[in-house]
């Protein structure tokens, strides 16, 4: 036999410990026996309502996905039905759009139905606050649908006028006759605003209900967080946009002469190629009368005999003179200098109100650029101005422009050998000529002139400023008084040009905008704004005695950066000489001047410090010059890029 060694006999002998621990577990296995012998009915009981919860959970869980299959159904029939009714509002059809509307509210009640078969979850902690905020949502539909017939409620009785499809209750007469009875009737809006102002109010109080941050970011590439957050805002957008146009509506008529009130308004043509800080060199002037809103052009002429009639010596500013060296005085064709609309027509007024044989009854100034002109043509098509020729905004390739932007700088600046009489007296004419065909153009296209007056507006390519501080009110509220003014606990930049060559180079002009933002330090932040001008076109031949028409030349360019007030410049790039800096209308004003060269580049780049207080928020008010296209930003703040396009006065918004 094999021998045994003393280490195999210590491995299989018993130890105390070993002995130990098997009489311990022998006790432990003997109590566990014990406990489920004591307990079992217990046990059996919470073995059995488990269970019966499981198969309870599992069967809400089938019920509920059954719901919620139906709900789904449902919302995608109803989906269909609002993006009907969305193209059919857009096609301007107001009877199939409040059909879709009335349909629409069935289908959401249906839909309200099937989802209280889910109303067990209120009692249930978890998912309580989903199920209620489900609830408001539904809330806030059905009320933003009653503003929906609600508006088709306003606009039914001026279909035809507004040209959407459908009678109206005007649709007797001419053009003119139905805009005097939407002024005479104006009035019976608004208590239905009022109705949709208060149907928006419980839009916002029932969405404010629901707290985005329960939710996800995306669900599958879903946007959820987001979707809550816009609709959120679409309540309080509603009623800023009743707030923003009801005082203008309000008061249309006055300004319209309504009710025997004649008005009479200085019409300014400003040059947009030929850039000023209003918009455009003030090239030509008209009176007009409006009474029962029908326009009826008085008189009009050149601004340079309007000057001649101007015999004030009014000492040019110094700010304009430094760059202007060729004017000792300060005539009123160059009395445009304030970017802010309203200060400086209040200045021309002051001088033109005071020059003999101009009239003293004005009521207020309406100012009209190139671009202006050229959306009317594009809707209008070609018009005739007797005496001057016909006019569109159709593409000359002597240009590359609208050839009513060419055809006026032929009539207005190229040199003759001869007087030309009246050369600028075009003016007039040719707002009778666009009145005329406006007045009879199809209904069609009247929705397209009412966007074009709105987006002129906004984009300052009309302004407007009445004497009358109500009125006026109401222009500043729509945005169409091109005024300035400082924002608070908000960023600010104004980039304001004026083009002191005498040339029409802003034609071919493009520029564009890049601003770096720091995180803020010690109450202010820092900013890099670099601005990049190009001309896209060779040089014209601008001697006077070859008598062409001399459109692109090298621009003499006043530059103003418009900034909060505390803000101070840490270096400027790109002047010809060191940059000017001064206080002006609640703003800091950095100023310099710059020259472009036909197919010539140039760069301006500027730091300087803002005081900002907000240390997770950076918000700013990019303003947008009237007359100017519109611009390519690029915004990085704190290392995130992102491009927009100002086509009109925009904050942007975003976190540090």
């Amino acid at each position: 036999m094999p021998e045994t060694s003393t280490d195999q006999i210590l491995e299989t002998t018993p130890t105390e410990e070993s002995i130990l621990k098997k009489i311990s577990l022998d006790e432990e296995t003997t109590q566990e026996k014990s406990f489920f012998k004591k307990h079992k009915k217990a046990l059996v009981i919470v073995g059995s309502i488990l269970g019966f919860l499981l198969i309870t959970i599992g069967s809400l869980g089938f019920y509920s996905f059954q719901v919620l299959n139906t709900l789904k159904d449902q919302a995608a029939t109803a989906k269909t039905t609002a993006q009907a009714a969305y193209a059919n509002f857009k096609n301007q059809n107001l009877p199939a759009t409040e059909a879709e509307l009335k349909t629409l509210i069935d289908q959401e009640a249906g839909l309200r139905q099937t989802y209280q078969r889910l109303s067990f979850y209120k009692f249930i902690p978890l998912v309580r606050n989903y199920y209620l905020d489900g609830e408001h949502a539904f809330n806030a539909g059905e009320a933003g649908l009653r503003a929906g017939l609600k508006t088709i409620e306003a606009i039914t009785p001026y279909a035809d006028v507004l040209g959407f499809a459908g009678e109206g209750t005007f649709t007797g007469g001419t053009a003119e006759d139905r805009l005097k009875l939407i002024l005479e009737t104006i009035d019976k809006i608004s208590p239905i605003l009022d109705d949709i102002t208060t149907e928006l109010g419980t839009v916002q109080a029932e969405l404010a209900e629901i707290d985005p941050n329960r939710y996800p970011e995306k669900i599958k590439d879903q946007e959820i967080r987001s979707y809550i957050l816009t609709a959120q805002a679409t309540g309080q957008t509603g009623i800023d946009s009743i707030t923003q146009y009801r005082p203008i509506l309000e008061q249309l008529p006055e300004i319209m002469g309504a009710k025997e009130n004649r008005k009479k308004y200085l019409i300014l043509f400003q040059n947009d190629n030929e850039l000023r800080p209003t918009g455009g060199f003030l090239t030509a002037y008209s009176t007009i009368f409006i009474e029962d809103g029908k326009v009826s052009p008085e008189k009009s002429d050149d601004i340079y005999e309007l000057d001649k009639k101007f015999n004030k010596r009014i000492p040019i500013p110094e700010e304009l003179g430094r760059y202007l060296t060729t004017e000792k005085y300060w005539h009123l064709r160059d009395m445009n200098t304030s970017p802010d609309f309203k200060i400086s027509m209040e200045q021309f007024l002051e001088y033109y109100l005071e020059i003999p044989g101009e009239p003293d009854d004005i009521d207020g100034v309406i100012a009209v650029d190139t671009e202006f002109l050229t959306k009317l043509l594009k809707v209008l098509g070609p018009i005739e101005v007797p005496g001057y020729g016909t006019f569109s905004a159709e593409n000359e390739p002597r240009c590359d422009c609208p050839q009513v932007v060419y055809a006026l700088s032929e009539i207005i600046t190229r040199p003759t050998p001869y007087l030309r009489e009246d050369r600028k007296g075009i003016l007039g004419p040719m707002m009778r000529a666009i009145l005329t065909k406006s007045y009879g153009a199809p209904k069609q296209q009247w929705p397209d002139l009412f966007q074009i007056g709105i987006g002129s507006m906004e984009g300052r390519h009309l302004q407007i400023y009445f004497l009358d501080e109500t009125a006026q009110a109401a222009a500043e509220a729509i945005n169409a008084a091109g005024i300035m003014t400082p924002e608070e606990n908000t960023d600010f930049l104004g980039i304001v040009n004026a083009n002191l060559g005498g040339a029409k180079s802003n034609l071919f002009v493009e520029y564009e905008v890049s601003q770096v933002v720091s995180a803020p330090e010690n109450g202010q932040i820092t900013k890099e704004v670099e601005i990049t001008y190009r001309n896209i076109r060779k040089a014209d031949n601008c001697n006077l005695e070859a008598g062409l028409l001399c459109l692109n030349s090298t621009l003499r360019d006043w530059t103003r950066l418009y900034l909060p007030a505390g803000s101070k410049l840490i270096e400027a790039q790109g002047f010809t000489e060191e940059a000017k800096e001064y206080e002006e209308n609640g703003f800091h004003v950095v100023d310099g001047f710059f020259i472009l060269e036909p197919l010539g580049q140039a760069k301006l780049k500027l730091s300087y410090t803002v005081p900002y207080a907000d240390t997770e928020t950076y918000k700013v008010k990019l303003w947008k010059q009237g007359g100017v296209d519109p611009i390519s930003t690029i915004m990085d703040v704190t290392g995130g890029q992102e491009e927009i396009l100002v086509n009109k006065d925009t904050l942007y918004e975003t976190p540090f």
